[in-house]
């Protein structure tokens, strides 16, 4: 009975230090070496595979980590799926950011360096003969997505200021989800005005993708804080910091980190501060 008891002992110690090693090998297993990086679907989703796939190979160069690109069908959608931890690393508009900020503790990464003045356009048909805001009275208008700071928050902001409150205003309003599709309705004549993020509008110029001859720009905002990178407060903070220096060290003297910023519509990419947003985050709250 006593060698029984012996052998006993000595099989609980063994299972005892097996699981000792094991959970020191998971206290040094490190950080998670895949994230999941979803972005704003302001664009066609082609477009947008495209734009940020040369971004996420050059991240998985200087950092080691495998990103995994995630393309919501809508702003919503991307702040729900964050929310629920689907998305480790996320491409906000001002708005979800400040949402995501709110509900979900996101930290604020990097934004462009155009992101801290941005501006919405009111576009309308080149041949519309109206040139003010007032005289789109009783016409039709188009936002682009609901939680679009450039495409709605901040244009109804400023909006309000000329005294015009949208759904009373206008003969009808409605959202498109995407600012190229605004774009897009108002050179097709589905609306006769809408508002839009200016540099997207500019790029479809520039792509061809628009006809400048088609589209006129009536009215331009005055600039505001939008766009930012925001990650999971519980990313590993040494991954986080990888990250962070990886987008700041993006510079155009080399030629293929000038395409990434290009595609990206950057010149280069500085810390995001919380702060710039506090002006948004007042209209997005109490809206």
């Amino acid at each position: 009975m006593h060698q029984l008891n012996i052998r006993n002992s000595v099989i609980i110690m063994l299972i005892l230090s097996v699981a000792l090693v094991a959970c020191s090998a998971s206290d040094k297993a490190g950080p998670v070496k895949t994230l999941n990086i979803g972005v704003l679907p302001d664009h066609h989703p082609g477009k947008m595979h495209a734009r940020y796939i040369p971004l996420l190979d050059y991240l998985r160069s200087e950092t080691g980590v495998t990103f995994e690109l995630v393309t919501p069908t809508s702003y919503q959608e991307l702040l729900d799926l964050f929310g629920q931890k689907k998305i480790d690393v996320a491409f906000f508009g001002g708005a979800t950011y400040v949402f995501a900020h709110k509900n979900y503790n996101a930290v604020p990464l990097v934004s462009r360096y155009t992101d801290s003045r941005f501006k919405s356009v009111v576009i309308v048909k080149t041949d519309q003969p109206a040139r003010t805001l007032h005289e789109l009275k009783g016409m039709t208008f188009a936002f682009g997505s609901e939680l679009s700071t450039s495409g709605h928050f901040m244009p109804r902001h400023y909006l309000s200021k000329k005294n015009i409150i949208p759904e009373n205003f206008f003969s009808e309003v409605k959202f498109t989800g995407a600012h190229d599709k605004t774009i897009e309705w108002v050179r097709d004549g589905k609306v006769q005005a809408g508002v839009v993020n200016s540099i997207i509008l500019y790029e479809m110029f520039l792509d061809g993708s628009l006809d400048k001859e088609d589209i006129r720009v009536l009215w331009e905002s005055p600039p505001y804080a939008d766009y930012i990178w925001g990650i999971q407060k519980e990313v590993d903070e040494e991954v986080r910091n990888k990250i962070q220096t990886a987008f700041l060290s993006l510079s155009k003297s080399d030629p293929q980190q000038k395409l990434i910023l290009d595609a990206l519509g950057a010149s280069y990419y500085l810390p995001a501060l919380h702060d710039e947003f506090s002006l948004l985050e007042k209209i997005v709250l109490n809206n």
